[in-house]
């Protein structure tokens, strides 16, 4: 344990941890002031919107940016700088096909998504420039440099704040003053990625063919599995803001940042995490593999207990962060949290399929899951309303983490049940 403590994955760890805390610290801190100036309603647009640029973020990425963190211990620096440059290239003709489709089809997306055609338009850029921050960071984690990362995050978030609190407290501008100002975070903030990729020379233009061939290689068999994993945060606001109202899907929202507490300590863990066990992938021996597993069975352990604590500190969250119209999303906390607990535990297990880069196997898994969510979504919410899509939520993320830990055990074996040929073994003498 004190050996674990010292090591630079627990201090890295710590590193994230609190960075990405602080990081996803503006829905919380923004909680007490949204639910008092917005309405559910104005809260439901707000989440429209987001859920309409992760749609985008899959087609646009086509998931190559996780080829970055993959490659980076693979390839050369000099290669690499080729490699991310062939993917900023693919990711302009994407954002570009986005684009055209998007001014196609804007009315119908619009009157779906309830959401102002020109905020249909601003949503691509956003999305793209999300993007290369997403990609900035990658390199940063690879590098095992989680400082300049976390400041990075604060920093973007600080602004986001502020100019939230400006334009909807000070200047009464509603949910359009809280995406002007996320929006404008987003498209700064990927401006400034590019020039940092560009100064710590990431970046080598030169036309690959085989780097390109690779990167989608990568990507497309994942879009399955984006999909499945944007339907499991998207589709169910979009069916309750078709079939009840964006007052529902407001309220949905609300109970969903409460419980991402969980997700912001799972996704600060696996940035750690995962280079940690990248490394030990490559090179792995048995007695390797077993204390691996004890590390998980910790994690799983320790997100339960999470999730119990914050079920039951539901009713004093809600009471000193909502405001009255917003009361009841409390009940819809404790669902999350179990759900949050296991695509926690979820996300630990994924990254042992994407180290075996065998990611068609992981679609096939995902996409039939992603088809369920929708059908269970869909009956839920009509029998049961807007509790009905939070416990389609949760089934489905249990769902996924079983079906995920099954494929993972088949593509790269772990000893996940040690300690039961370890009992037979003290059972035998």
């Amino acid at each position: 344990m004190i050996k674990l403590i010292q090591s630079r994955f627990f201090k890295n760890a710590s590193i994230y941890t609190v960075s990405d805390i602080l990081n996803k610290l503006v829905p919380f801190v923004l909680l007490p002031v949204l639910t008092r100036y917005l309405t559910p309603s104005d809260y439901g647009v707000i989440s429209m919107f987001t859920v309409f640029t992760s749609i985008l973020g899959v087609f646009i990425s086509l998931e190559m940016h996780g080829a970055i963190s993959v490659k980076f211990f693979k390839i050369t620096k000099e290669e690499l700088r080729v490699y991310i440059a062939n993917v900023l290239l693919l990711v302009s003709i994407t954002t570009s096909l986005m684009l055209v489709t998007i001014l196609i089809f804007q009315s119908y997306i619009s009157n779906v998504l309830e959401l102002p055609s020109e905020w249909l338009i601003i949503g691509v850029f956003v999305t793209c420039l999300t993007l290369f921050t997403t990609i900035n960071l990658i390199l940063w984690q690879s590098e095992h440099k989680p400082i300049p990362l976390g400041i990075y995050q604060i920093t973007q978030t600080i602004f986001n704040l502020t100019l939230s609190l400006v334009l909807i407290v000070g200047f009464g501008m509603g949910w359009e003053g809280r995406l002007i100002a996320a929006s404008a975070a987003a498209i700064l903030f990927g401006f400034l990625s590019f020039a940092f990729m560009m100064r710590r020379d990431f970046l080598k233009l030169k036309f690959n063919k085989t780097y390109i061939k690779d990167a989608l290689k990568f990507g497309v068999p994942l879009l399955p599995h984006a999909l499945s994993t944007w339907v499991r945060t998207g589709i169910d606001r979009v069916f309750l803001t078709m079939i009840v109202s964006t007052t529902a899907t407001g309220l949905y929202t609300v109970g969903f940042q409460i419980a991402s507490v969980i997700m912001v300590l799972t996704v600060a863990f696996n940035k750690a995490y995962t280079p940690f066990l990248f490394e030990k992938l490559k090179e792995i021996t048995s007695a390797q593999k077993t204390i691996l597993v004890k590390y998980a069975y910790l994690y799983f352990l320790g997100l339960s207990i999470l999730a119990i604590l914050l079920s039951l500190a539901a009713p004093y969250l809600v009471s000193f962060f909502l405001g009255k119209e917003f009361i009841e999303s409390q009940e819809y906390i404790t669902w999350f949290a179990f759900g949050f607990a296991f695509y926690g535990m979820y996300s630990l297990i994924l990254n042992y399929v994407l180290f075996t880069q065998k990611t068609i196997y992981l679609s096939y898994v995902t996409l039939i899951i992603g088809l369920l969510h929708v059908a269970l979504s869909y009956l839920f919410i009509s029998y049961n309303g807007t509790l009905g899509a939070v416990q389609a939520n949760t089934v489905i993320s249990i769902i996924t983490f079983f079906s995920v830990w099954w494929l993972s055990n088949k593509l790269l074996p772990m000893p996940w049940f040690y300690f039961i040929k370890l009992n037979n073994y003290k059972t035998k003498n």
